[in-house]
């Protein structure tokens, strides 16, 4: 493998930056284009009863795909259309409560202008973001929306770069402004999304987290130290929990128990060990039902400074433990 030399690092750090600068540039000249129509299809995806079909060919159904998607995940029921296939069968998913927003850089994309006179047919309105304000698409639109740019960014200046940053940064704006004027919160957000971190954070309970079954450490109040040391050693949650002969929670026993118990008693005397683990334990640890919500779970063992914590159904039989990496394996952290 071959080292470059620094002028050929430099030179590609240089076309990148120009890249992003350009294509940085034709975001900020979107700005000064949101008008009325943009205020005015933001109103009308709001009042909309229907779903928004979201449609667009080539690069800009690629944007097309990416906007539909942050419309319903952020409390707009939107789809993709692929306006050709519409052409053939498709038509059917739309209804005359319904909105479609186009994408197209030049405006004249041919699959979509054989659609707008069906859409007229159906009265299903049509928000336009284009890369060509003057073109056949902007006329036959709804409301318009101006995507356009100076030129694309890279060397041939050729490739759909700066205009597909463009049409997916209007998209995003119109896709944001909308959920800005929605009652729509964080705990809406997770609930679209129960399989990402917030999500999990929101709606997953410590039941699907915590150790349980044979995992769980455990002792009876009569066990010896010794005895408690092995199981604590062996389940690795630097705890056990210690339950009486119906499984109901009588105290919990810590490494810090353990250590604290050795340094006042005696460490070298060998009957510390055999001292049973009721004389050392705490009686009243903190508890969680195995419902708990991981979130409220991980303030709680911030908030009080704890690794482990004891999982109880409502009769105080012991449900299992909730160890701190398990929040953060779940994504909950």
């Amino acid at each position: 493998m071959t080292r470059d030399s620094s002028d050929a690092i430099a030179k590609r750090l240089d076309v990148g930056a120009q890249v992003l600068e350009e294509e940085s540039q034709a975001i900020r000249d979107l700005i000064p284009r949101l008008d009325a129509d943009f205020a005015a299809a933001v109103g009308a995806i709001l009042g909309n009863p229907g779903k928004l079909a979201v449609t667009g060919i080539g690069k800009s159904g690629h944007i097309a795909r990416k906007v539909s998607a942050t419309f319903s995940s952020t409390g707009t029921p939107a789809f993709f259309l692929h306006p050709g296939e519409a052409l053939h069968g498709d038509l059917g998913m739309l209804e005359s409560r319904d909105i479609l927003l186009a994408f197209s850089k030049s405006g004249e994309t041919e699959e979509i202008l054989a659609l707008l006179p069906l859409l007229e047919r159906m009265e299903v309105p049509v928000i336009a973001i284009l890369g060509n304000r003057d073109s056949t698409i902007a006329q036959k639109a709804t409301w318009t929306l101006s995507a356009e740019v100076s030129h694309e960014s890279g060397p041939l200046g050729i490739a759909p770069t700066s205009s597909t940053t463009a049409m997916l940064a209007m998209g995003d704006a119109l896709a944001m402004t909308v959920l800005s004027e929605r009652d729509f919160g964080i705990p809406d957000f997770a609930s679209l999304h129960p399989g990402g971190s917030l999500g999990r954070r929101y709606f997953l309970q410590i039941s699907a987290l915590m150790h349980s079954g044979d995992r769980i450490p455990r002792v009876t109040p009569d066990t010896p130290l010794r005895a408690v040391i092995v199981e604590m050693t062996a389940k690795k949650l630097g705890m056990t929990t210690v339950v009486d002969r119906e499984g109901t929670l009588a105290g919990i026993l810590t490494d810090g128990d353990l250590r604290r118990a050795l340094d006042t008693r005696g460490g070298s005397s060998p009957s510390i060990l055999d001292i049973p683990a009721r004389t050392i334990m705490t009686t009243s640890p903190v508890t969680l039902t195995p419902s708990t919500l991981a979130s409220e779970a991980l303030t709680l063992m911030e908030s009080r400074q704890i690794t482990s914590v004891v999982v109880v159904h409502p009769d105080r039989t012991l449900a299992g433990v909730l160890h701190i990496h398990d929040l953060l394996r779940a994504g909950v952290l």
